[in-house]
């Protein structure tokens, strides 16, 4: 997932929208979780892009770009997004990020 200023859109890779019929996702980062509408298209590097559609919907937000982390509030909570740095533990193909998508789609 890749969180972009410069897009106006949320996106989600075609190949995943396609296998799972929908362009509104829910995401889950942490505690925090997300649903969107999502615009399909291919994309290259990143399965989904989160842009100034969700960015706006946060209200105020705090960037740090030395530390490279956004705080924001969601449900009365403080909400903080870090970078992932150095190797990551778990690397997710668009196969396996489907699959896991589908799963939530049935609980």
């Amino acid at each position: 997932m890749l969180i972009d200023l410069g897009s106006t859109h949320n996106f989600i890779h075609c190949k995943i929208a396609k296998e799972l019929n929908c362009h509104n996702i829910k995401l889950s980062m942490g505690e925090y979780v997300l649903t969107s509408p999502m615009l399909s298209i291919p994309m290259g590097g990143a399965d989904v892009v989160l842009g100034v559609q969700w960015l706006q919907s946060l209200g105020t937000t705090t960037f740090n770009f030395q530390e490279i982390f956004m705080k924001f509030s969601a449900e009365g909570k403080e909400v903080e997004l870090r970078v992932i740095t150095g190797k990551p533990g778990n690397i997710i193909s668009s196969n396996g990020m489907t699959k896991l998508l589908k799963k939530e789609q049935r609980v």
